[in-house]
């Protein structure tokens, strides 16, 4: 046999286009080839913003122990040693104040929160005792209809029941179609009465409403309040000026504080000592803040119906010829007002 005799009998692979299950799986695998590079592209950026923060780390760390080196050169220096005592002690004076002005916000929102619960609470009650009431007075008119047609029922039953003769076939049979309508009228009064059953149910399983936070009047109540403790604490500490020299610390660098020669800066010291005595102190606080706060109630002007916090300048003849706290944003005020 020559090899065109054999040639029908040869078997050659198949040439052409691929079958459905290897098109099925290099579609996937280029799938998962195009996740693979978003992936590490992904991580190729994390790595980049990594680094950078840790480039902003660095050089943060550098300034800081920079800045320390230069803090420690100052406080060894006995001619500028003392005034860097002063500026520091005048900006523990400023936190003290400001803590002394969030933990007042803090109590004063607190019973302010407890005060509209308890308002929304009762409320909801008095509410839904009326509703309750409501529905007991429809369950009473419900019941009575169902009694009513229940007794028409009844008394056309017993007719019906007492017609035996004969000559009582036309009225018995439209008695019967009078009582399937009378059963179709009681069972719609039953119906109705299961439905009064069922709202009242409802409102007696009615969850508490959830609080939503203070109404505007009652955060606006509270940063009056702020605003007088805090124009309190600058009229307390109006002695020696340090309310206006702590706020000046705050906005100035340790190396720029002058208070003069080291007795002034000693003299200076026990002043802030005394004044951070004074800031804590409670005593006389209540009534005058209650007394101030009404002062501000009268005079304060608002922007808009939704601010809490009122207009600095509407405040400027309660401040007196002292700062006004809002505009001089004395103890860091805003960041303890709410809003």
């Amino acid at each position: 046999m020559n090899l065109t005799e054999k040639w029908p009998v040869l078997r050659l692979p198949a040439l052409g286009r691929p079958g459905p299950m290897e098109d099925e799986r290099l579609l996937r695998l280029f799938w998962n080839r195009a996740e693979l590079k978003k992936a590490l592209q992904g991580l190729d950026d994390e790595l980049h913003s990594l680094r950078n923060r840790i480039k902003q780390q660095e050089g943060a760390h550098s300034r800081l122990e920079e800045q320390l080196d230069q803090l420690e050169t100052l406080l060894g220096n006995p001619e500028r040693g003392p005034d860097a005592l002063v500026h520091f002690g005048l900006r523990n004076l400023w936190r003290d104040c400001r803590r002394q002005l969030e933990n007042f916000a803090a109590e004063l929102r607190r019973q302010r929160q407890d005060h509209e619960r308890k308002r929304q609470l009762a409320e909801f009650q008095q509410d839904r005792k009326e509703r309750l009431k409501l529905a007991d007075e429809r369950m009473a008119e419900a019941r009575s209809v169902l009694q009513q047609e229940q007794a028409r029922l009844a008394e056309g039953e017993q007719r019906l029941s007492a017609m035996t003769a004969l000559w009582h076939y036309f009225r018995r049979r439209d008695l019967a179609f009078e009582l399937g309508a009378q059963r179709a009228r009681v069972a719609e009064a039953r119906r109705h009465l299961d439905d009064m059953l069922q709202s009242r149910r409802t409102i007696e399983k009615e969850p508490w409403p959830e609080f939503t936070g203070l109404s505007i009047q009652g955060r606006r109540g509270i940063n009056l309040a702020v605003i007088a403790y805090a124009q309190l604490l600058c009229q307390r500490l109006s002695r020696h000026g340090l309310a206006v020299q702590a706020r000046l610390a705050t906005h100035r660098r340790v190396e720029d504080s002058r208070f003069g020669s080291r007795p002034d800066c000693l003299a200076r010291l026990d002043q802030i000592a005394e004044a951070v005595e004074i800031a804590r102190s409670q005593d006389g606080v209540a009534p005058e803040v209650r007394t101030l706060t009404e002062r501000l109630r009268q005079e304060a002007a608002w922007r808009r119906p939704e601010d809490a916090v009122p207009a600095p300048s509407s405040l400027q003849s309660v401040a007196g010829p002292g700062p006004n706290v809002l505009i001089d944003d004395y103890w860091d005020i805003y960041q303890v007002l709410l809003r």
